[in-house]
């Protein structure tokens, strides 16, 4: 077999997203088309029951078995390893950790705030701080960019990638709309697709310019999370927002090679 061939079916994507799909969806579709059963073996479905955590992690455990099935143990530690890529600009850290909140909390006064969660003590908002990391950040972006993006990046452009992967990523979330308790349950729809769309870009963007950092992944969605979760930006102003973003990340940042293919990382 040609070592290009077999280069490319050892990177196809192609599984990763049908296990990803296959155990988020699964238990979406098992939970909302048979509530009774679901709960006979497994309880309410909540956003704090363990087989939500279960398949919100369904990424990362996708990555982690199919690296290890093809590439072992030395894999698996490549994979890992982008999560302690932190050696990169402060202005990074800077960027994500302070100007991202800030910006919300901007835009939730000027456009009006919903937060999606209280904390009404001081424990209360430091554990619902531990609960947003672990939800969606650290349960997902070590598939989505640890391992979905890289490869995307072998055969598509920057642009392309993050345009592929953000459908992906706003898609998979579809289960949590139709199920009563989760955070998504009664948000439209288009304009979270599209959210996801705009953010995937300027993930794509920080990601390329931290050496392919799943860190720096893990942060931009944590602190995009307590915007809207604690801070209260609403959907559609998250959207304009993220908008803008993407257009000036892309008109501006022409260094990075937006539309030119095979730019892995």
């Amino acid at each position: 077999m040609p070592a290009d061939l077999n280069n490319q079916q050892k990177d196809s994507l192609i599984p990763f997203f049908l296990l990803t799909f296959l155990i988020t969806w699964g238990l979406g579709a098992f939970a909302i088309f048979f509530p009774a059963q679901f709960q006979a073996l497994f309880g309410e479905l909540t956003d704090t029951s363990p087989m939500y955590f279960f398949a919100v992690a369904a990424p990362t455990i996708s990555a982690t078995l199919l690296t290890f099935v093809r590439d072992g143990w030395t894999g698996l530690a490549s994979l890992y390893g982008r999560l302690v890529r932190w050696r990169f600009g402060l202005k990074w850290y800077a960027l994500v950790l302070l100007g991202i909140p800030a910006v919300g909390w901007i835009a939730a006064r000027v456009a009006g705030a919903s937060p999606l969660k209280e904390a009404n003590t001081t424990e209360e908002f430091f554990l619902l701080m531990f609960y947003i990391l672990v939800t969606g950040p650290l349960c997902e972006e070590l598939g989505w960019r640890g391992f979905a993006l890289p490869r995307l990046l072998k055969r598509f452009s920057p642009f392309t990638a993050s345009l592929i992967l953000g459908v992906i990523w706003g898609v998979w979330h579809l289960p949590s709309f139709f199920v009563g308790g989760m955070e998504q349950n009664g948000m439209s729809i288009p304009l979270f697709l599209v959210n996801a769309l705009f953010l995937s870009i300027f993930v794509t963007w920080i990601f390329l310019h931290t050496g392919g950092s799943v860190l720096i992944a893990i942060l931009i969605h944590f602190t995009v999370n307590v915007c809207a979760t604690i801070i209260g930006v609403t959907l559609p102003t998250l959207g304009a927002l993220f908008l803008v973003i993407s257009i000036l990340v892309l008109t501006l940042d022409k260094g990075l090679n937006w539309f030119q293919k095979g730019i892995a990382r």
